[in-house]
């Protein structure tokens, strides 16, 4: 049973995490989330608390892997933005994706978008210069 929370909270979990994020920037884009990319650039982060009610009605319907995999979302996206030197790899991903929207999905986690052809290493503005 550990080595399939395991699994689900480190394997499953962040590719749906990846599909929901993909899903919310598909037309038409969530209001609330525009915001969140738009904090960015103010230096203002919001706090999503819409996680709150979706981790504890998954909680309640006996969903416990998922809720925790919610929990697990919310602990290392609040982290890469209100601490983003603890998680240095996770935060150039995420930070990537709040200047190009098109790519970087995942948050927890970076093999998805490799997985899933949406992975970036480079912010926007920086030039790639092959030799």
């Amino acid at each position: 049973m550990i080595l399939y929370a395991i699994f689900n909270l480190f394997i499953i979990a962040p590719f749906i995490e990846w599909s929901i994020h993909y899903g919310i920037h598909r037309p038409p884009p969530l209001k609330y989330h525009k915001n969140h990319h738009l904090s960015y650039f103010s230096n203002k982060p919001l706090y999503e608390f819409w996680v709150i009610p979706v981790i504890l009605f998954l909680y309640y319907m006996t969903w416990y892997l998922a809720s925790l995999g919610f929990f697990k979302y919310t602990i290392v996206h609040n982290i890469i933005h209100y601490f983003p030197n603890a998680l240095p790899s996770l935060t150039r991903h995420h930070l990537i994706h709040h200047e190009n929207p098109k790519v970087n999905f995942a948050v927890s986690a970076i093999f998805p978008d490799k997985i899933m052809g949406t992975y970036s290493k480079y912010f926007p503005s920086e030039k790639v210069v092959k030799i």
